[in-house]
């Protein structure tokens, strides 16, 4: 569970999820519960918590009214919201997601997945203070990098340092980075085979930002819903969540601009896949030369003892053959003829011993080869 002192504020109108809350967490958690939005506003300057469970439906303010006052306030602004709600549909989760909330649990509730749901907002409370330093840092060199390239040029940008990207993570960052240089705030979602990276200016998949990117790949290749706007390319989509509708020129702009971007992003992902690929078949070929090595010394070795063999039992074939002329009676000529013979037969058998050999010898130039192109 949580570490003690993990401070959680319940502001929920139903008495009885109140209390159910509180006695789920009490266990490494001070919890401290709220009728309503307004009951809260009134003590707010006792203090913060470090994790708020909203409801969203309560009488007065609900709760996406009062998380956006929260995320509006410099003190609460970085303290994770998690919504819980009756609804479980996109626009409810939309609206929490658009509201600032960084998670959303649909009542009735698991226990198990609530506690794991405030584990989940402690590793977002230390992630968040250090990307927002990077998000800091990003925002400048984004702002001076505009003053020098036009719109296309951060299209360029990005697919020339994508080639340098050697993770789904990597080239993510990358997509996200092009983005801030638009002055847009997004997600990207990437998917590799079995692999799946959610990334975006709050962290690395944040269960709500997870739960919309899954419900709008599915929405064809340009999918725009008031401000927002997705774009799918192959195992990519990209997510916008403030086109400046008020400039529908750069709006137009933007659209051209994110989907070659997208486009992009996915021929590299993909590539990234092959590479990745190619190096586990290569490593398998490293792997399995010593075998082969081995085994064709043996071979080797095998055919060796073979010739040899073969060889003393023609001496001795051809000793029995010659004493045995002396009680067969037979002429000069024959004896001739069964002499051509078998040293015919001798020397085809000894032919293809070393025709053997020299296969061998081949197939060890084959591994040769292939220990060399596998480095």
């Amino acid at each position: 569970m949580a570490d003690q002192g993990f401070r959680v504020f319940v502001i929920d109108d139903d008495e009885v999820v109140r209390e159910m809350l509180a006695a789920l967490l009490e266990d490494g958690c001070k919890v401290t519960t709220f009728s309503s939005a307004e009951d809260y506003l009134a003590r707010a300057a006792e203090g913060s918590p470090d994790m708020f469970l909203l409801d969203v439906t309560m009488p007065g303010m609900n709760g996406f009214d009062l998380c956006r006052r929260l995320k509006d306030d410099f003190d609460t602004q970085d303290i994770p919201v998690t919504f819980v709600s009756a609804n479980d549909d996109l626009d409810s989760r939309l609206a929490a997601y658009e509201a600032g909330g960084e998670d959303f649990i649909v009542k009735p509730f698991d226990p198990l997945e609530l506690q794991n749901k405030v584990k989940v907002a402690q590793r977002l409370i230390a992630e968040k203070h250090s990307l927002r330093e990077q998000a800091g840092f990003a925002q400048r060199t984004a702002l001076s990098a505009m003053t020098s390239m036009g719109e296309l040029g951060v299209v360029l940008q990005f697919l020339s340092k994508s080639f340098a990207c050697g993770s789904s993570e990597e080239l993510g960052r990358e997509v996200l980075a092009a983005l801030q240089q638009y002055d847009l705030q997004g997600a990207v979602q990437l998917r590799l085979g079995a692999e799946e990276i959610n990334l975006s200016p709050n962290g690395v998949n944040i269960p709500l930002e997870v739960g919309i990117l899954t419900h709008v790949r599915a929405s064809g290749r340009i999918f725009q819903f008031k401000t927002r706007a997705a774009f799918n390319y192959g195992g990519v989509t990209v997510m916008l969540n403030n086109l400046p509708l008020d400039d529908p020129d750069k709006v137009g702009r933007i659209r051209d601009n994110v989907a070659i971007l997208a486009e992009g992003a996915d021929a590299r992902l993909q590539a990234i896949g092959v590479e990745r690929e190619n190096r586990r078949r290569q490593q398998g070929v490293v792997e399995a030369l010593p075998q082969v090595h081995d085994a064709l010394e043996s071979l080797q070795d095998s055919y060796r003892r073979t010739s040899f063999h073969l060889t003393q039992h023609m001496i001795e074939f051809q000793e029995a053959l010659m004493k045995s002329f002396v009680h067969l009676g037979l002429t000069e000529g024959q004896e001739d003829f069964l002499n051509r013979l078998a040293n015919e037969h001798m020397q085809r058998i000894v032919a293809a011993q070393d025709q053997n050999l020299t296969v061998v010898d081949q197939l060890r130039q084959v591994a040769d080869q292939l220990g060399t192109l596998a480095g």
